[in-house]
């Protein structure tokens, strides 16, 4: 059993030091459209719109906090997520698969459709009173119409 935690281990920070520039430049996007715009979404800061995953870093900052109602609040689409990814990381790490499995695919498919339907939803019901539904004047495309119209 040690063993196989400890193997479990190995493949985790195996696959950590696989992934590490990918993730030193999304953080490194993250801070440079931060300091830009005043937001991390790079849908926000080009079009000025929220994206369908909208309020999810947010929701998942609330359950680390332990503040559940307000992630379900924000983003009640934290909780499938978080359980699409522990399902994921029992495949990985536990039963030693490199792929994911056939339905593990087709819940994280379900999972985005499912978004989609509830950002439009919330778009219509939301946009532009409640946040994290607001339009973003501070946008690239804004930016870029301004500027155009001063030549």
């Amino acid at each position: 059993m040690i063993r196989h935690i400890r193997s479990s281990i190995k493949i985790f920070w195996a696959d950590m030091r696989n992934v590490k520039w990918a993730v030193i430049s999304i953080i490194a996007c993250f801070l440079f459209l931060y300091v830009l715009f005043g937001s991390i979404c790079p849908v926000a800061c080009l079009t000025g719109f929220p994206c369908p995953a909208c309020g999810l870093t947010r929701a998942g900052i609330s359950v680390l906090t332990l503040r559940f109602a307000d992630a379900w609040e924000l983003q009640p689409f934290i909780y499938p997520i978080l359980l699409w990814l522990a399902a994921a990381a029992v495949q990985r790490y536990f039963c030693r698969r490199r792929r994911l499995s056939v339905w593990l695919k087709w819940a994280g498919a379900v999972l985005i459709c499912g978004m989609a339907v509830f950002y439009a939803v919330s778009m219509y019901r939301y946009f532009p009173d409640r946040a994290p539904y607001l339009y973003h004047s501070d946008n690239l495309l804004q930016k870029i119409v301004i500027y155009r119209q001063l030549w």
